[in-house]
């Protein structure tokens, strides 16, 4: 049907409202006078920044998942800047349309889409801690905002016990499943470090002590010298390379305790002693849980091997124990 020439100038976005069409000459007065609906205009994006407040900024800390407090702060601003960056966006700290949309959209009068959950990770998070060494601390340095030397030192271990303070996580320094998931997720594509030998595989066994001897911890430290320059390895427990537990358990096997293999089982061998009557060969273990441990080498000094890249060497405790046991 030709539409008659009086409505044919008509621009649908000059109509500010619904409106009902009226019958025109030519145009059979049968025609269904239905109203017609025009689209609604979309709602403003309101663009939030640092020193916005209220309800908005609780919906993007919310999206974000980090504490909504409705104060765009320092953390929020981080935390927009590394969504942004994770997204491909324009990192400015700013949330706007674009930064909006890649959120799940700016809440309107109609719930906002929720974002499409992220596919679950098909490879395995891999525990960082004081002493890993690698590509993988430097994709987690890299977003802490710190330097990204591969090497899981002090000043790492403040900042990730200062990040994990800032987003309410267990503060005990060590990056795992769930300090991964609030860094960004785990990086599937970075290679996973070298596995630990199969425990099962037989090594080079640790001297005897010698019949009827006794030992005292003097003794330990001594013993303890002899490998002195050796470099870590990771799951070595040889004088061809150790780890941590590797070094004490060969260590103490020659004066005829026999330890368990890894830190944290070393440290329930026995029940602890005061950390403030700490002896010359004692063993001392660091971290909530334990992930690492030394034998105490008097005046505040321990004898390790402690991480990647290093070699055994006695220097001062950078941390304090957890807990310490006494075995001779």
């Amino acid at each position: 049907m030709a539409v008659p020439g009086s409505l044919a100038g008509l621009a649908p976005t000059a109509v500010a409202a619904p409106v009902t069409p009226q019958a025109a000459p030519g145009v059979p007065s049968a025609l269904p006078q239905a109203p017609v609906t025009l689209p609604q205009s979309p709602t403003s994006v309101v663009v939030l920044h640092y020193g916005s407040t209220g309800s908005l900024v609780k919906t993007l800390q919310s999206r974000l998942g980090i504490t909504a407090d409705g104060s765009f702060g320092p953390i929020t601003l981080r935390a927009v800047k590394a969504f942004q960056e994770r997204k491909g966006l324009e990192v400015d700290g700013y949330v706007g349309p674009l930064t909006w949309a890649a959120l799940g959209g700016f809440p309107g009068t109609a719930p906002a889409p929720s974002p499409t959950p992220a596919p679950p990770e098909t490879c395995s998070s891999y525990v960082l801690r004081y002493g890993s060494f690698g590509e993988m601390v430097k994709v987690a340095q890299s977003r802490l905002g710190i330097t990204a030397d591969g090497d899981f030192g002090p000043a790492t271990l403040s900042a990730v016990k200062a990040y994990q303070s800032r987003k309410g996580l267990e503060v005990d320094g060590i990056v795992g499943p769930i300090t991964w998931r609030s860094l960004g997720g785990y990086p599937c594509d970075t290679p996973d470090p070298t596995p630990a030998p199969d425990p099962s595989a037989p090594s080079e066994p640790a001297p005897e002590p010698e019949p009827g001897a006794s030992y005292n911890g003097q003794d330990v430290l001594d013993i303890a010298k002899k490998y002195l320059g050796t470099w870590y390895v990771y799951g070595g427990s040889t004088p061809a390379g150790f780890d941590c537990s590797g070094f004490t358990q060969y260590v103490y096997r020659q004066v005829g305790v026999n330890l368990p293999r890894t830190s944290l089982q070393q440290s329930q061998f026995r029940s602890g002693v005061s950390l403030n009557d700490l002896r010359v060969g004692d063993l001392v273990f660091f971290y909530s849980p334990v992930s690492h441990v030394a034998i105490y080498a008097g005046n505040g000094m321990i004898i390790d091997s402690a991480k990647p890249g290093t070699q055994i060497s006695i220097h001062k405790m950078w941390v304090s124990p957890v807990k310490a046991i006494r075995l001779v």
